[in-house]
């Protein structure tokens, strides 16, 4: 079997274990599949588990992605904020200059 021909928006060549942007969204992911069917050639894209046309990717040197990492916070952290929120909540409703329409 012959690996399908892909290209970029560029027109570069593009190869499983390529890293692409979709710049629509920035999605940075490395590319694990490329398919081709009748609509046109798919590349598979790690982070998202997506499929799209490779002419709407672009191929990039680095993904250059900073790593998201879970924080666990705790129940008096968040009361905290929330008491510091408090402080731009106005307090008191005032209905003086709601008008009725008629």
């Amino acid at each position: 079997m012959s690996e399908i021909e892909a290209f970029d928006s560029a027109g570069s060549p593009m190869h499983v274990g390529n890293i692409v942007l979709y710049s629509s969204t920035g999605t940075k992911g490395t590319v694990i599949e490329i398919i081709s069917d009748d609509e046109g050639t798919w590349a598979l894209v790690d982070k998202t588990n997506l499929y799209y046309k490779t002419e709407i990717l672009k191929t990039i040197k680095t993904a250059d992605e900073k790593e998201i990492v879970e924080k666990k916070i705790t129940i008096e952290e968040v009361s905290e904020a929330l008491e510091r929120q408090k402080e731009f909540v106005p307090t008191e409703m005032d209905h003086s200059n709601v008008e009725s329409g008629g």
